[in-house]
């Protein structure tokens, strides 16, 4: 890309000074001035092709880096999506440790009553008539 500025510029300055440098005193004939006309159009001609192929490479360039920064822009936002759903997966795997932690301590209680109601059985408790009914605490979840 630096290559083809680079041979832009050399060709411009080139054209520029061969229309610089005096040719010499000016002949009346029909030739020499067709030559140069057509050698200044040559030139003009030549000048403007190179500068319509620079602005084609800018623009190219320019959509280049456009689409390089839209699909850095959606990579960031990829990211941030998936930091974000990481995080809640965290909060939820950290909300059911919870729970089974509730669940183990009322199952530990279940199984101490269930030991104590056996042993006062065995020591000649009378169970009472109808069902044994044991204190529970609710926490909103309804009925387990």
């Amino acid at each position: 890309m630096n290559m083809q500025r680079t041979l832009g510029s050399l060709a411009l300055t080139g054209a520029i000074a061969l229309t610089a440098i005096p040719a010499g005193p000016a002949l009346a004939d029909g030739a020499a001035s067709t030559r140069n006309i057509i050698g200044g159009a040559a030139v003009v001609g030549g000048t403007l092709l190179i500068i319509n192929h620079n602005k084609k490479v800018h623009q190219k360039e320019d959509e280049m880096a456009s689409a390089q920064a839209q699909a850095e822009e959606s990579a960031n936002d990829s990211q941030a999506a998936y930091a974000s759903e990481h995080r809640a997966y965290l909060a939820q795997v950290a909300i059911n440790h919870e729970y089974k932690h509730e669940v183990a301590i009322q199952h530990r209680m279940i199984v101490q009553l269930r030991g104590q109601v056996a042993s006062a059985s065995r020591a000649g408790y009378a169970a009472p008539a109808g069902p044994t009914r044991v204190a529970t605490t609710s926490y909103g979840w309804g009925n387990l």
